[in-house]
């Protein structure tokens, strides 16, 4: 990206998960931000639910020039936990196998929204891999992806500008006279 982005006061993960909700209208606005994602018996929530969480973050210094620019690479997760079911015998027992869910579809929906989708302070995103997990609390589908943006430093208001108080003139007859400052 060649062009500085200004940032802006909406959040990334935050606005994602108001995304998905929007295009997961089944998950019934049950999609969040959150700092961390594991299940356990004492915070299964309604399902089905969709975890939006922050992994890590790097970034390559660049070769020339200053290091007052230069691109972030973020590591977040798309989780959804659904419904675990496995698959019954005749009988109607469980078997030990655990019931197909339809992660194309998902997938599909998902990566479809996010390449059209305008991030808030221009983030490029690149889906990197699936893994499908399954216990008796739910099943994961969780969708890595990287999100690289450029990183400038906030303004500091340092106060007025450095400015030189002596002319670099070595005969003060033949120096220009200033004019005034129109930014003043």
């Amino acid at each position: 990206m060649d062009a500085f982005t200004p940032k802006t006061t909406t959040r990334f993960l935050p606005a994602l998960a108001e995304q998905i909700a929007l295009w997961f209208p089944e998950v019934e606005g049950r999609s969040l931000a959150v700092s961390e994602v594991s299940i356990t018996k004492e915070n299964v929530p309604t399902l089905p639910l969709v975890m939006v969480a922050f992994i890590n973050s790097v970034s390559e210094p660049p070769m020339r020039g200053s290091a007052n620019m230069f691109d972030i690479i973020d590591t977040f997760i798309v989780e959804f936990w659904l419904e675990p079911a496995r698959y019954k015998k005749a009988n109607g027992a469980e078997t030990p196998f655990w019931s197909f869910y339809p992660y194309e579809e998902i997938r599909d929906t998902l990566l479809t929204n996010i390449t059209y989708w305008q991030t808030p302070n221009g983030e490029r995103i690149s889906f990197r891999r699936l893994q499908i997990g399954a216990d008796p609390l739910a099943v994961t589908l969780t969708f890595t992806f990287l999100a690289v943006f450029r990183w400038c430093p906030d303004k500091v208001e340092t106060g007025d500008p450095f400015t030189i108080k002596t002319r670099l003139c070595a005969d003060t007859s033949r120096c220009i006279p200033e004019e005034p400052d129109p930014c003043r």
